[in-house]
């Protein structure tokens, strides 16, 4: 049997610290350990395979280490797995279906175990795993008690326990959908086949986002199709009509409920992972001295059974085996701040791993840790009590490197910044640690930085293989200099900047010229290697950031653009923190988990930052998404006092007047000086919306989310400065375009994962990519980058034509 640990993600702030186990048996399995977000564009960029997933383990029930979870969960239903079980501690079924609202598949069944109230261990054909709270200590060993331990309390949150794993099941089932489908009403399908490409003004100028390939991806959006059929039958923007059926019925009557409120509980899990117990090797010399003969009984003695030879004489197993050894023994802990070590020390638990038995010396222990932790003398005495033959692999902010994990998209955007590095700048990235390990004494010998895909392989034989690790980026060997069609690139890109220095514009002829535009995802429904899901900046100067739609991952594509927290602005320019800060509002277009999972991530930053503030922050989104913020801050503080929600309802031009007393909707338009925001209902899911800006300087961004050809939307988009569209399909995919309500190529601009397949024809038309940034003031210049661009992307234009 082959078993090894891979070291999956690290902390570089577009992805946190995950692990995946493996076992090479007669039925493969992989079992990972946290899913924060980027955890599924890791496993896409680098190939690692987790379709033999069955369970996933979490060491604190924080969106650090489940973020990536719910999307994660929708792609392994869409991929075929049954059943999938999550373990974690206190609040684990709670954070899960606060996601109601956006997740449904019945194809999978998904289950919970929280330690321990399920019980403080789980045990399958491959692997033992005993989970070993510790908590913060500064809080009271009680508080991490009360919850769980005290019987009555324990009775009390058993059946509370009890009432949202009765939501879950609701939630991921293997039932079939049958009569649960939803369709469209006869108004919607009458606007779906209204053309409205031609409403587009040829004085506009417009950026058009990208999207990954569709099939199985678009499962990813029907996640909440029927939910929001369900629950907002009665809506005056609902466009569907259901079917009675059982567990919609349970459906519509739980889900509408709040959730029974939780608290947040800091505790953290160590896991101990032990895989199966090694019989001695069988020696058919001692069974053949024994009088026995080749055959069923070497066979039953080596399974471990007696037999009798025969001469009469019983023969045990021990007499013709070798010596037995315990399995290998892995330990992951994670451990946020100083305030955990205290608590993990005292852990009675670890003292068999710690005794010098070498059948019970872990092979390896990852360690999850913050800043800080490493240095304390406490925990490296912790460290070094597992023995010398233990390997430690270190992941945390300061001890990793924050080297790029997203190679393909770097490598893209290094090859536009020929064109521009100020539009296109090269992602944040630094291939050496802030603080080297070696800088830390007495740290255990065998201690080393974890890398992503670094493997350590317990079985057969214990090593370290480093053949995987991914390597460091190097701007100055990644172009291909001698390859023709990258001369070609480089000449066309001189003449476009010529071209574009001969036809500079005078700003000041361009209100709102210095409103910058950064587009962090651009791609659709799953993130790929190339574009990342939505996610655009806003950013007025002197008045603050406007973030529409924020999808997984948003917060790790704003580091690789600004550079790392604490850290001052690339280029003399904006730095992370000042972005931050200045976020004033979040405009949420629809409940697609690709639009908005990223804002709990966010906001949590966010919050930390204000610290001591009175700032407040404007969420504007459908109603629902608020249920799910106020659910999910039961679990972990994200600042919930500091939000001031809008329903996007109440942003219709026919609702305005109103709620023109309305002191929340004034309010965010005061703080960014905006004379109008105004929310559009486009066709693509229950309560969808695109949004006008209009800014008291004059200037106007539409931003249409998710959509077919709209006439509402081209009304709002009437004299806009600038026009941000989707494009997610082809123009040979107009049926799956109307079937999933989004806008084809040549309704919107042609686009593929990687590039579009550019016309000459592009007028006012700009292409986006992942971390472009641009000011209004030179919108002009993006059409013309478009020859530049055909041929960058010739090959991948051929690819694409050929395989439609």
């Amino acid at each position: 049997m082959k078993s090894s640990v891979q070291i999956l993600g690290c902390s570089t702030g577009d992805t946190t610290p995950s692990v995946v186990i493996q076992y090479d048996t007669k039925h493969p399995q992989r079992y990972l350990f946290n899913c924060g977000e980027g955890t599924q564009r890791l496993c896409t960029q680098h190939k690692v395979k987790i379709t033999k997933l069955k369970n996933v383990f979490l060491t604190r029930i924080h969106w650090e280490c489940m973020g990536g979870l719910p999307g994660m969960l929708l792609t392994l239903a869409d991929v075929g797995l049954a059943d999938i079980k999550i373990h974690g501690g206190d609040n684990l079924t709670h954070a899960l279906t606060a996601t109601r609202y956006f997740l449904l598949r019945t194809t999978m069944s998904v289950t919970t175990h929280e330690f321990p109230v399920d019980g403080s261990s789980f045990q399958d054909e491959n692997m033992t795993v005993k989970a070993i709270p510790f908590w913060p200590e500064t809080l009271k060993r009680s508080f991490a008690q009360e919850e769980i331990l005290v019987p009555t309390k324990r009775e009390h949150n058993e059946t509370l326990l009890d009432h949202k794993k009765k939501i879950l099941s609701l939630m991921f089932n293997t039932t079939k959908r049958g009569s649960e489908h939803v369709r469209e009403s006869a108004n919607e399908k009458k606007q779906s086949s209204d053309g409205a490409s031609s409403g587009m003004r040829s004085d506009q100028s417009s950026i058009f986002k990208d999207a990954s390939p569709l099939s199985k991806r678009m499962k990813y959006e029907d996640a909440v199709t029927e939910t929001h059929a369900l629950l907002e039958s009665n809506n005056e923007s609902s466009n569907y009509i259901k079917k009675p059926d059982k567990p919609a019925n349970e459906r519509r009557e739980l889900y509408s409920r709040r959730l029974p409120k939780s608290k947040p509980n800091p505790i953290s899990i160590a896991y101990i992972c032990k895989g199966p117990d090694y019989k001695g090797k069988f020696n058919p010399k001692s069974a053949k001295e024994l009088g026995l003969k080749p055959g069923p009984l070497y066979a039953q003695l080596a399974s471990g059974q007696s037999v009798t030879a025969p001469d009469g004489t019983i023969v045990h197993p021990h007499q013709v085996l070798g010596p037995s050894r315990p399995g290998a023994i892995t330990v992951i802990v994670d451990v946020p701040s100083v305030d955990y070590i205290q608590s993990l020390v005292d852990a009675q638990e670890f003292r068999p791993y710690q005794s010098g038995d070498e059948n019970f010396q872990p092979r390896v222990v990852i360690h999850m840790v913050g800043n800080g932790v490493l240095e304390d003398e406490r925990y490296q005495s912790w460290m070094r009590s597992f023995g010398n033959e233990t390997e430690h692999l270190i992941t945390g902010e300061k001890y990793n490197a924050q080297r790029i994990m997203f190679n393909s998209a770097a490598l893209s955007q290094l090859k536009l910044s020929k064109i521009d590095s100020n539009h296109f700048r090269v992602p944040f990235y630094s291939n050496r640690p802030l603080k080297p390990l070696s800088d830390i004494s007495n740290l255990p010998s065998k201690t080393r930085e974890a890398e992503p895909k670094l493997i350590y392989q317990t079985e057969p034989v214990a090593q370290l293989d480093t053949s995987q690790i991914v390597s460091g980026f190097d701007p100055n060997q990644a172009l291909p200099t001698d390859d023709a069609l990258w001369k070609e690139y480089l000449k066309t890109v001189e003449e476009v900047k010529n071209e574009i220095q001969s036809t500079k514009l005078d700003p000041v002829h361009f209100p709102g010229n210095d409103v910058i535009v950064t587009t962090l995802g651009t791609g659709s429904a799953l993130p790929s290697k190339y574009r990342n899901v939505s996610g655009t900046l806003i950013t007025i100067p002197s008045c603050g950031t406007i973030i529409l739609d924020a999808g997984e991952g948003t917060l790790g594509s704003m580091i690789r653009h600004f550079g790392p927290l604490g850290s001052p602005g690339r280029d003399g320019r904006m730095s992370l923190e000042e972005c931050l800060r200045g976020i004033k509002c979040i405009f949420i277009s629809h409940l697609h988990a690709d639009h908005h999972f990223g804002v709990v991530r966010i906001l949590d930053v966010w919050n930390r930052l204000q610290h001591g503030t009175d700032a407040m922050i404007y969420v504007a989104a459908p109603g629902r998404f608020m249920k799910w913020l106020d659910e999910y801050s039961d679990v972990q503080d994200i600042g919930l006092s500091r939000i001031r929600f809008i329903d996007n309802r109440n942003l219709l031009r026919r609702n305005l007047s109103l709620k023109s007393t309305d002191s929340t909707i004034q309010d965010l338009l005061n703080s960014l000086k905006l004379q109008r925001m105004e929310s559009v209902e486009v066709i693509h899911c229950a309560a969808a919306y695109g949004v006008s800006i209009e800014h008291t300087q004059g200037w106007k961004i539409v931003y249409s989310g998710d959509t077919r050809p709209c006439e509402d939307l081209i009304f709002a988009g009437k004299n806009a400065t600038l026009l941000i569209h989707e494009a997610t399909f082809e123009n040979d995919l107009v049926e799956d375009a109307l079937e999933k309500r989004h806008s084809t190529t040549e309704e919107a601009v042609k686009r593929y994962p990687k590039v579009p397949i550019f016309t000459d024809d592009h007028g006012t038309v700009g292409i986006s990519f992942d971390l472009m940034e641009v000011t209004i003031g030179d919108l002009y210049k993006l059409p013309k980058y478009v020859r530049a661009l055909k041929i960058l992307y010739a090959d991948e234009c051929e690819e694409a034509k050929e395989t439609d």
